[in-house]
């Protein structure tokens, strides 16, 4: 069902896709990553994106994050009309709304941890000694208050996770996307950076999107978006309370 956007600052939702479309290759290499695609993810969640791979969801996470030019149809992003925006207006958009955070958490080995999370700041104008005051900020509020001079190489998967996400708060984004934020950390490791992701999914006027095949991490879910074959498929509510491990 394809609808037009309305205003979101009515309805309550942080980003909504009206029938998009993605292709790749030309020819016979000619592949639709989506076909048509809808979705909504409302302020104040953690939705989840699931499905085989293959299937479009980091295809669909790019084109919301407009890091991924789409042939057709509309996507809005926090009163953002990506469809509307050149290159350079989606580029400042992005920099100054949205975080991201990723499986291999592409930290800066030869910086320290404040400057890893000093950089979105830096990029947006902001002085070296007002960033990395609210650098030391942000990872205190993720627990690493004591290891802001430490390199990457020095902590450990879950606290170099952490240092991730401050990196992807530090310029307070209005939307967090996370691709596969857990699959490369442990259970337990995993449960406390998916607890600190939902706290960030709370504030008020933010959203926080996950791209993951880690079922032990759906319960964290508000809503659970499944795709397949470049299509939303289903939307599941309170997914913890129905969602099947066995859907990947």
């Amino acid at each position: 069902m394809n609808t037009e956007i309305t205003n979101n600052s009515k309805n309550g939702f942080a980003v909504q896709v009206r029938n998009v479309t993605k292709t790749f290759g030309t020819g016979e290499a000619r592949t639709q990553a989506l076909k048509g695609v809808d979705f909504d993810a409302r302020e104040g969640e953690l939705l989840m994106i699931v499905g085989p791979s293959g299937c479009g969801k980091t295809t669909l996470l790019s084109v919301i994050a407009g890091t991924l030019e789409f042939e057709e149809g509309e996507v809005d992003v926090f009163h953002a009309r990506l469809h509307g925006m050149s290159k350079s207006a989606i580029t400042n958009f992005r920099g100054g709304s949205i975080g991201f955070i990723f499986q291999q958490f592409n930290l800066i080995p030869t910086l320290t941890c404040i400057e890893n999370v000093s950089v979105p700041l830096l990029i947006n104008g902001v002085s070296r000694a007002i960033a990395e005051k609210k650098a030391a900020e942000v990872l205190a509020l993720v627990g690493l208050g004591g290891r802001g001079h430490d390199r990457p190489s020095n902590l450990s998967g879950g606290q170099q996770q952490r240092v991730a996400i401050a990196r992807a708060l530090v310029h307070e984004p209005k939307l967090i996307i996370c691709d596969e934020p857990t699959s490369a950390l442990d259970k337990d490791t995993g449960h406390k950076i998916m607890e600190l992701l939902r706290d960030v999914a709370r504030a008020p006027g933010r959203c926080v999107i996950v791209v993951t095949h880690d079922p032990r991490i759906y319960q964290f879910a508000d809503r659970m978006t499944e795709m397949e074959d470049g299509r939303v498929q289903r939307v599941h509510e309170a997914p913890q309370a129905g969602f099947s491990h066995t859907h990947q």
